[in-house]
């Protein structure tokens, strides 16, 4: 196996572990407010990025994922928290490593470089992609911004 594809495995691993630890941590929290009398615990970024470099301290290993893959993490949790509050939706629950859809997020710090059929990603390096061939043109024609990349996981 490829270095790169260990490295895509750790990220999606890690991102699937800190997405479990701190919708864990945040229930252990609200249980707390509750029982000390406070109804609702806020949801925002600061905490979720606070629990995040707590987690960081905790588990070394999440040094070795992109950074900007373990943010995106906590802000998908909390989007997941604003539409369970605001919209009704179903309340956020953890990932399991069974479950067909594996997949990261990194992203677009001025980093992420096009070229033709590939892809330069920070600490990856370059990665072949798949699209359709307007969307091909529309990327190597710098028509667009890339605000960031999914990296998922079929077969490797």
């Amino acid at each position: 196996m490829r270095t790169w594809s260990m490295f895509l495995i750790r990220n999606i691993g890690n991102a699937r572990f800190t997405w479990n630890q701190l919708l864990d941590e945040y229930q252990k929290t609200y249980k707390l407010f509750k029982q000390n009398g406070y109804t609702r615990l806020k949801c925002n970024m600061t905490t979720f990025n606070t629990m995040l470099n707590m987690l960081k301290k905790s588990y070394d290993f999440l040094y070795r994922s992109e950074s900007s893959s373990l943010q995106q993490v906590y802000r998908d949790l909390l989007n997941a928290f604003k539409k369970f509050f605001n919209e009704g939706a179903g309340y956020p629950c953890f990932k399991s490593k069974k479950h067909h859809k594996q997949s990261f997020r990194i992203q677009n710090n001025n980093n992420i470089k096009i070229k033709d059929n590939m892809i330069v990603l920070p600490k990856i390096g370059s990665i072949y992609y798949r699209t359709s061939k307007e969307y091909k043109r529309i990327l190597n024609s710098n028509e667009i911004k890339i605000n960031n990349v999914t990296i998922k996981k079929t077969e490797w």
